[in-house]
């Protein structure tokens, strides 16, 4: 994946991008309302399955039914946004706190307020996490590094800017425009960033425009990903995975994208893993904590996990928050700086991360990650994490895991939630394999592997689309 044009061919495209960049007007408009007519979920709704992620078909549908009301299509618009009620849980329910769900709510609601649109029915739960978002919005304005690439994502949140007018429209492109033109090399972003420009009437650099309306008009639906550039990520991947199997002294990588995934993690920020050259959004502590692991095992440089200590949320949990202004850490962000702690030695930090997690386990939503539409990615590498970890807590944790992995297995022998998919029965594969190599796989996991092996080299890939997109 050296280009961007081979990373898209391996990102799923995002619907929700796609519906937002049809609102400008180009050559991409047609093709991107062609490619929603035909990539429903159902006959009203777009994007992930309610039953699997609700907020993901929530926003997806409602960004549809403004692509398609822009695109004079009002019946369908109107039958879309009808069916939004009914995908929100009707009994008690976590608020869905991925970055941008209420911000991107939110900017739809402002943009089809701003051409006189109807405006749908947002149920209570969705209406809490827009507020939410907006208190979130506004601390983040507040912030003096709100127009700092190296740690602010409000270039991957410029839907936000639409409607706003505390914010610098000037300094904000000068300062989240990637090379490409784009805005924090997100489709979305760009466009109702754009948009807003238009709408305030106020001249900003004509050359930076161009190049933003550029980068737009050459978005085709196949090749529209949340983000265009996603570097270091397969690098790091590649060097922990393929150390489960014994890495030889020199990991299946180039030696230039190792050198250059350990230059990275020396920047000044902070935040170690930086999406690099070419985009403008931070990197995070999840990406950050698998680069340093990646550079650890391949025996090159790699700052210590002290450094991202201003990750740790407040509220006394302990845990580390993927981004900087998150409400809630994630469990696979945890699971990640635990195995770089424990690397490490560095056992004061670590203890905490381990009891976190542990807590997460009680709760109904236990395995669940909101960064993806499967429990399988948190379950698998939470057995494979622990299992290498030296501490009771630890244990107990990859056996639970490895447990739930095992229950969960189809009759096919693979793993998934909507049936097996290789990315799925891939991660629980892993985690099995290496709570078993210590002991601590529950009896017959052998004869579970076996399965699994005859499911994998039997079945195609199936490429079902498991990353949350823009609702990141």
């Amino acid at each position: 994946m050296s280009t961007e044009s081979a990373q898209l061919v391996d990102l799923s495209p995002s619907l929700y991008d796609i519906a937002v960049v049809s609102l400008v007007p180009g050559p991409q408009q047609a093709p991107c309302v062609d490619w929603l007519l035909t990539h429903t979920t159902t006959a009203h709704t777009w994007g992930a399955p309610v039953r699997r992620c609700w907020f993901d078909a929530y926003v997806s549908t409602y960004a549809a039914a403004v692509a398609l009301r822009n695109a004079g299509m009002r019946q369908r618009a109107d039958r879309a946004c009808g069916s939004l009620p009914g995908m929100v849980p009707a009994g008690p329910s976590p608020a869905p706190e991925t970055l941008t769900f209420g911000g991107l709510v939110d900017a739809l609601d402002r943009i089809s307020a701003a051409r006189g649109w109807p405006l749908p029915e947002h149920p209570y739960l969705v209406r809490t996490v827009i507020t939410r978002e907006r208190a979130k919005w506004q601390r983040m304005r507040a912030w003096p590094d709100f127009y700092n690439p190296s740690l602010s994502i409000a270039g991957y949140c410029a839907e936000r800017v639409y409607a706003d007018p505390a914010v610098d429209a000037a300094r904000f492109l000068k300062a989240f425009q990637a090379p490409n033109g784009s805005v924090a090399n997100s489709p979305a972003a760009s466009a109702v960033f754009l948009l807003e420009s238009e709408r305030r009437g106020r001249r900003l650099d004509a050359t930076r425009l161009a190049r933003l309306r550029q980068y737009l008009c050459s978005r085709l639906p196949a090749t529209t990903g949340y983000l265009d550039h996603v570097p270091h990520f397969v690098t790091a991947w590649t060097v922990m995975f393929h150390h489960e199997l014994g890495t030889p002294e020199h990991p299946p990588c180039a030696p230039g994208a190792l050198g250059e995934l350990s230059r990275d993690l020396t920047h000044p920020s902070g935040l170690l893993c930086t999406v690099g050259g070419g985009t403008t959004i931070p990197g995070d502590t999840d990406s950050t904590a698998c680069a340093a692991v990646a550079a650890h095992i391949a025996g090159h440089p790699a700052p210590g996990a002290a450094t991202l200590d201003m990750m740790i949320g407040s509220g006394g949990s302990n845990a580390y928050r993927t981004f900087l202004f998150e409400h809630d850490p994630s469990l696979t962000t945890n699971i990640h700086m635990a195995a770089l702690l424990d690397l490490e030695g560095d056992h004061d930090r670590l203890l905490p991360v381990l009891c976190w997690l542990q807590s997460q386990t009680t709760q109904d939503r236990a395995g669940a990650c909101k960064w993806h539409l499967s429990p399988t990615y948190a379950l698998g590498e939470m057995a494979r994490v622990m299992s290498k970890i030296n501490h009771p807590l630890a244990r107990s944790l990859c056996m639970n895991a490895s447990q739930q992995i095992s229950c969960t297995q189809n009759s096919d022998g693979g793993w998934g939630t909507d049936g097996s998919t290789a990315e799925e029965s891939a991660y629980c594969a892993i985690g099995l394999a290496a709570a078993a190599e210590r002991g601590l796989a529950c009896a017959g996991w052998d004869r579970i592997l076996r399965r699994t092996h005859r499911f994998l080299s039997t079945h195609e890939p199936q490429l079902t689309p498991l990353w949350l997109g823009k609702t990141l």
